[in-house]
């Protein structure tokens, strides 16, 4: 029997009288299952009724009482007979666990015995009939509440705690939701039921009034009118053949779960439901006033965009050619051909059609990433993670997860629809999935809300054998899944196999990981929260300060994973090596290009990458192969080994340096054999074959460009080369039909003296782009014709619809240059596009796609490094060593942390050994949480390679869960209150974390009574402790200290310090900010509450409290801890010559000096060739750089930010983009790069170097003599 509490009794008591009320009103419902005398509306209300009723038994979800396999899957959560006497024994309470099941079996008898006695397609009344369902469905919720309470011994206080607070909702509907509802609720509704929840806009909900639920599964009535409720009952639209209404019906009948969007012209429309949905999430406006909507085709992978992001599939149809129509004039076609073009998902995406000419890569990089499809695959060990990412063709695998773990990647990384599950072979239904996301408000959840879940038998699931590990046995069951539903869902016609899916970054807590160290597991929810990776606006996002503003979105989304899931140790040491390197050797990095991967192997595969495509994979693959050379060249091999050990843990592909390097110069030489030079790294040679056709006035040069533009600079002219020819003489032959036609040129006379003169005339000739023709304004005067008699040769032209031009004229010789030239252009067209389709298909086939992906990967992870690293230099962060855990070593020393989003010359440091639990108490707002946060976020970043704001010296040990829980709110869509979730995450804590682990508990129990908080805080407290668990557990419940707790040896006494002194009003007090040894019992909350503006008369009354309750005013002493930090001294790693063997006055030479004056080793100068960004060691210091400007020409200036200021240089044009730096790190700060900076350009102005600005060394522009330094300026 269940307990209850005395304040949750009156509660409960109303409630269980609703329920029996509600109870009643069903009992009444069921008994008239059988009433023969019910007419047959009647008899479709009750079978309307009960369908709700079942819905709510199963978590809200509709089920199909006719399908045994869904009635068995719900009920025994296992396939097995679904028979009346089954049922009837479910019903009675046999084989079933819960009051729910029992319930859900008796409903589904009824309903089977009542379907039996109802006539189908009855009429539809939406308003009245809707509330009385909503009220049934009020009482059918109380009724689950009471199942659910009255079932969970084990939690009683919470399901009270529901209870009461469903019992007290009260929930507005207003006139639009009810429209919608009815419209979706009705038994003979053909609507996807899965938009219900999608329309919440005005503008979509004044469409829904239009819909006509029985009509067709898109409900788009084409009689309906604005604002006015459709009432039409006529399917003779429907059955209207040869209509595109029609088709586009059809196709949604076939698609039911997907948006169609039909190509029309120049735009794509769709209707119905459909159109409101474009309303909702495109911003789009109806057409016409009417549930109609679409967009241009431009615009159509926007569009798409914003449909995927929320999680629909979108069924794109394309026009191929007329059917049942006639070409001679008068008649019009009746219906275009389409075809189904694509299927497009959150997990692809990108619309691949007609993308070879365009310059599609922009549109890319903006584009949403896709989404992975996510298998979960329960057993005795915990969790399996599948992710299947269709686009890139990879898989990640995550094993032995945790509930927690899972719903935490559920919730950073939404899934593509749907969501599949195998539970193990002993473990039954769908009813306990903790990890499942909670009830979502789709008009503010956004992406995830369409998520369903798809249930697979444990039987499809290999039984283990030899040389098969659990991953991969996981990896066949998923993945065989995806393909099975997408190839049946989305006719793809490149259809992918099983073995083209890799394996990439599988994270393991099994043995041989163990042995090789130990691995952070993945965050949890709350842990994750807490240190700002999971978007909640109160707290530092921790990725925006690892990072620079400027940097690519990919490095982001790049961290957010690398933290959420952290690395195995030896990966996470390569990425901290290479950051080092980065950070510290002053290498200048070559310009690194980060494609979408996923988006470009999906255009390869399908043959629709363009030109631009290939050009920014030359640019990745060029950028790994001189980064490569770098190291290799300047001896810094120690870096190329842990760099592949990223690249194999990122690709899933085997790295090797050489092997990679060559295979990239490969895959270079056959893209650059094809595209066009323009493409080319560099862009240095200039293909004059490939220029647009220009006869000067002769003809309106925007014609050329509007049809050479399409296809020229695509590929090189040698690769199209009959093509590029043809269209060279059409072109030729029609200048030749206009000079003489147009202009009066003699045929006999010579073409090229002709056109020099056309430049000083007015051309007599009008362009019309719409219809790609020119022609005569006027009749031309040396023609010496009337309008009346023109010459047989002369006549007006027609325009693309057939309809002649009145006002215009041309001749047969031009028009029919003109025809022969407009052929010749589609023709080239389609070569060109033929030529990159075939360069696609090559790679693929020769087995180029390895390099490219790993070349791809390799710019995102030096990008990602060389980013963080320069943003470290500025925030003065710094790496940390790692190591295992030992018995008789503390858990880390911590020298100088501050909180990640606070500048270090603002913030407050704190220095620590981290050996054992500290037991944290200190004032309100004396910075206890923000130690908390900072010193989590610290050993994260270092446990997964990363600088963290620490100063140097500090170590962390390695461990293998880093869990934080903080202060709370409540959760209503869970059902729970901030105690409730409290004590959720803290039974998480208790069940996954132990001496390895560093945990971080601030304020527990402080959401009950504080008697009740003590001593629950003191049990887990004294858990903690005695599973050896690592970090800071803070309170103000300060009898806690007093408690007799087991294992106080384990437990570290700290406190928050503050500095007191006396004032005229009082004592007055000073947060340090400081953490040291001992405790602090008095919480100053009332002067907490004085800074923060609370009435004088309300302090005074809580002073008098204070003194009744008779407290503790023991104030702890202040211990000053040391403090400093040691100065870093910069290092460069290239070297150049000191002496000139060019010339007297080169860039070599000008270093020499510069390298003089600033006092360094010479060869320690940095160079930094053309296009290549600065090294990351440079950023945050100051620093005196030369630039070498054509014409042997030279600047010179200082900065504090060089990749800022070579960015600003780079950007005045081409003579500054492709020039040379020199870069000298400064020592002494801002004032001595100045005064280095001046004499430099005092020195180099005496040596005869021509100086672009002298202005900051005070002295003019020098010629070309050398005028001797005195030595005392140095």
């Amino acid at each position: 029997m269940t307990l209850l509490s005395r304040r949750h009794y009156s509660t409960l008591a109303t409630v269980h009288a609703e329920w029996k009320q509600s109870q009643r009103h069903n009992s009444f419902l069921l008994a008239s299952v059988n009433n023969d005398e019910l007419n047959e509306e009647s008899q479709q209300d009750l079978v309307e009724r009960l369908e709700q009723q079942i819905a709510q038994c199963n978590f809200d979800q509709p089920l199909n009482v006719n399908s045994p396999k869904q009635v068995s899957m719900a009920i025994f959560g296992t396939l097995q007979s679904t028979s009346k006497l089954e049922l009837t024994k479910a019903s009675q309470g046999e084989g079933v666990e819960y009051q729910r099941q029992q319930e859900l079996a008796k409903l589904v008898l009824e309903l089977r015995s009542l379907s039996s006695k109802v006539k189908q397609k009855s009429k539809v009344n939406g308003s009245a009939r809707f509330i009385e369902e909503e009220q049934v469905d009020t009482n059918g919720k109380v009724a689950d509440m009471v199942n659910k309470f009255t079932t969970n011994d084990g939690d009683n206080g919470k399901a009270s705690e529901t209870i009461a607070t469903t019992a007290t909702q009260q929930t507005s509907i207003s006139s639009h939701e009810q429209n919608v509802d009815s419209l979706f609720d009705a038994k003979s509704s053909k609507l996807d039921p899965t938009g219900k929840k999608q329309v919440t806009k005005p503008s979509a909900q004044n469409l829904v009034f239009q819909l006509n639920a029985q009509l067709c599964p898109t409900g788009f009535d084409p009689s309906a009118s604005p604002h006015v409720r459709s009432t039409s009952t006529s399917t003779s639209e429907v059955r209207k053949k040869g209509t595109l209404l029609h088709f586009i019906r059809q196709q949604k009948m076939k698609y039911r779960d997907c948006i169609i969007l039909t190509r029309v012209g120049e735009f794509y429309e769709t209707y119905g439901m459909d159109a409101i949905l474009l309303v909702e999430h495109c911003g789009l406006n109806a057409m016409g006033g009417k549930a109609k909507a679409g967009c241009p085709v431009r615009n159509v992978q926007a569009t798409l965009d914003c449909l995927t992001s929320r999680g629909f599939r979108v069924a794109v149809y394309e026009e191929v050619a007329d059917t049942d129509s006639s070409s001679g004039p008068g008649q019009k076609g009746r219906i275009k051909n389409r075809m189904l073009t694509q299927i497009v998902s959150p997990a692809s995406p990108t619309y691949l059609y007609d993308l070879v000419l365009k310059e599609n890569v922009d549109a890319l990089v903006s584009s949403p990433a896709s989404r992975p499809y996510v298998g979960i695959l329960h057993s005795a060990a915990g969790y399996t993670l599948v992710q299947v990412n269709t686009e890139e063709q990879t898989v990640r695998i995550s094993e032995r997860l945790t509930a927690e773990a899972v719903a935490c990647n559920l919730a950073a990384y939404p899934p593509a629809d749907p969501l599949i599950y195998v539970p193990s072979s002993t473990k039954s239904g769908t009813t306990a999935l903790p990890f499942l996301p909670s009830k979502s408000d789709a008009a503010s959840d956004g992406s995830g809300s369409r998520l369903r879940l798809k249930v697979l038998p444990a039987s499809l699931v290999e039984e283990p054998a030899a040389g098969i590990s659990d991953i991969e046995r996981a990896r066949r069951t998923i993945v065989g899944f995806v393909l099975k539903m997408t190839e049946q869902k989305e006719d793809n016609e490149h259809v992918a196999k099983l073995d083209d899916f890799v394996l990439v970054a599988s994270s393991s807590t099994s043995d041989d990981v163990i042995n090789t160290g130990t691995q952070v597991n993945p965050l949890y929810v709350e842990t994750a929260t807490q240190l700002g990776l999971m978007n909640d606006k109160t707290i530092p996002p921790l990725v925006s300060y690892l990072l620079p503003d400027s940097s690519p979105a990919a490095t982001r989304r790049f961290l957010r994973r690398w933290l959420l899931t952290p690395p195995p140790p030896n990966v996470a040491e390569s990425m901290s090596t290479v950051v080092k390197f980065l950070k510290d050797s002053g290498t200048a990095l070559p310009p690194l290009t980060v494609p979408p991967i996923g988006k470009v192997l999906t255009l390869l595969r399908a043959g629709q990458a363009s030109a631009q495509v290939f050009s920014e994979l030359l640019s990745a693959m060029d950028a790994t192969i001189a980064f490569l050379d770098t190291l290799q060249n300047d001896g810094h091999e120690n870096v190329i080994s842990p760099l592949m050990i990223l690249l194999e843990y990122e690709s899933g592909i085997a790295a090797n340096a050489v092997s990679l390097r060559a295979r990239c110069v490969e895959a270079v030489i056959v893209i650059e054999a094809v595209i066009s030079p323009m493409h080319h790294v560099g862009n240095t040679f200039d293909d004059d074959d490939d220029d647009i056709s220009d006869f000067g006035n002769l003809i309106p040069r925007a014609f050329f460009e509007r049809n050479e533009a399409r296809w020229r600079g695509r590929v090189q002219s040698a690769a199209a080369e009959e093509s590029y020819a043809t269209v060279q003489k059409a072109a030729d032959d029609l200048a030749k039909a206009v000079a003489v036609d147009f202009w009066g040129l003699d045929e006999s006379a010579s073409m090229q003296d002709f056109l020099k003169g056309t430049d000083q005339l007015k051309s007599p000739i009008v362009q019309d782009l719409f219809d790609n023709i020119f022609s005569l304004k006027t009749i031309p005067s040396w023609l010496d014709a009337s309008i009346d008699e023109l010459p047989p040769t002369y006549f007006h032209p027609r325009d693309r619809n057939g309809k002649q031009m009145r006002n215009r004229y041309t001749s047969t010789n031009v028009q029919t240059a003109l025809s022969e030239y407009a052929s010749a252009c589609d023709q080239a067209c389609l070569e060109v596009t033929s030529v990159l389709t075939k360069l696609s298909q090559t790679l693929c086939e020769s087995g180029h796609l390895p390099a490219i992906v790993q070349a791809a990967h390799a710019n995102l992870i030096l990008s990602t490094a060389a980013n963080h690293a320069a943003n470290a230099n500025v925030l003065g962060w710094a790496s940390a060593a790692t190591y295992e855990s030992k018995p008789t070593r503390s858990a880390g020393h911590l020298n100088d942390v501050w909180p990640y989003w606070m500048d270090q010359s603002e913030a407050v440091s704190n220095s620590f050994h981290l050996n054992g639990l500290f037991l944290l108490t200190a004032p309100n707002m004396s910075g206890k949480s923000t130690l908390m946060r900072s010193t989590a976020a610290a050993a994260l970043l270092v446990n997964c390679g990363l600088c963290a704001p620490l100063g140097q010296g500090s170590t962390i040990q390695r461990f293998d869960n880093i869990f934080v829980r903080g202060a709370s709110a409540d959760v209503p869509t869970e059902g729970k209150s901030a105690f409730g979730a409290e004590m959720g995450d803290i039974a998480a804590l208790l069940r996954s974390c132990g001496n390895k682990s560093l945990v971080f508990v601030d304020e527990l129990g402080r959401g009950t009574s504080p008697r009740d908080g003590t001593c629950l805080a003191g049990a887990v407290l004294e858990a903690m402790a005695q599973a050896g668990m690592n970090g800071i557990f803070a309170t103000h419940l300060h009898d806690i200290l007093d408690l007799p707790l087991q294992g106080r040896g384990l437990i570290r006494m700290k406190r928050m310090t503050f500095e007191s002194s006396n004032g005229d009003t009082g004592p007055n007090y000073v947060w340090t900010y400081k953490m040291d040894d001992g405790f602090c019992k008095n919480s100053l909350a009332l002067v907490t509450a004085a800074k923060f503006g609370l009435p004088d008369s309300v302090l005074e009354r809580a002073k008098f409290f204070g003194t009744s309750l008779n407290e503790s005013d023991d104030v702890s002493v202040v211990v000053d801890p040391t403090e400093g930090l040691d100065d870093t001294s910069l290092s460069a790693g290239e070297t150049s010559s000191n002496k000139d063997s060019k010339g007297e006055h080169s860039l070599q030479r000008a270093t020499y000096f510069a390298e003089q004056i600033s006092g360094i080793e010479p060869g320690r100068s940095i160079r930094i060739p053309p296009h290549w960004t600065c090294p990351p060691a440079l950023e945050g210091c100051s620093c005196v750089y030369i630039l070498e400007l054509d014409n042997n020409r030279f600047y010179v200036g200082e900065t504090d930010s060089l990749r800022q200021r070579l960015l600003q240089h780079r950007s005045k044009g081409e003579e500054w983009k492709s020039c040379t730096a020199v870069a000298i790190g400064i020592s002494g700060g801002k004032s001595q790069a100045r005064l280095v900076e001046s004499l430099l350009i005092r020195k180099l102005a005496q040596a005869g170097f021509i100086m672009e600005s002298t202005s900051d060394g005070r002295v003019v522009r020098s010629s070309r003599r050398s005028i001797a330094l005195p030595d005392q300026h140095f």
